[in-house]
């Protein structure tokens, strides 16, 4: 593949991501029997999701992960704990570092919010075929390397 095709495909995978996105939640996310839509990607999901996934980490590097600034970082924090979804831990190494920590109702809260948005993505795929399901699968699988490959992971 030359620079220049690749540079065309780079362009048009841009676009469609532009366009994927917002029509993901539109389409797979939304809820039937509502105007609500599930959404598990907001902020503090993520925070805890990361947390849960990840185990105990400083504000720091959860807002890398994030790509949320400090200041960010520091209320969404202070939201979740008052939440009673987090809580603030001293290292046991180093006591000048602290934490953060998921707490059960935050667990519950991850766990609930996840099931809630496979129910609804299930639920509103349920009129593909076989066929397009294992289509699906096989390019959400390649997708996730991809991810995986270019941005090291979580």
């Amino acid at each position: 593949m030359t620079e220049e095709i690749k540079e065309q495909k780079l362009e048009g995978i841009a676009d469609s991501f532009l366009l994927f996105f917002p029509l993901f939640y539109r389409k797979i996310l939304r809820v039937a029997s509502s105007t609500k839509r599930v959404n598990p990607i907001n902020m503090q999901f993520h925070v805890l999701a990361i947390v849960l996934h990840s185990g105990n980490l400083q504000t720091s590097e959860i807002g890398r992960r994030l790509g949320i600034s400090r200041p960010n970082m520091t209320t969404l924090i202070d939201r979740l704990i008052a939440k009673g979804y987090a809580e603030r831990l001293s290292d046991s190494k180093d006591r000048r570092v602290i934490k953060i920590a998921i707490s059960e109702k935050g667990r519950r809260f991850v766990a609930g919010r996840r099931r809630l948005a496979r129910n609804e993505i299930k639920r509103n795929l349920s009129t593909l075929s076989v066929e397009e399901v294992l289509t699906l699968s096989g390019a959400i699988e390649t997708f996730r390397q991809v991810i995986d490959r270019v941005g090291n992971g979580l």
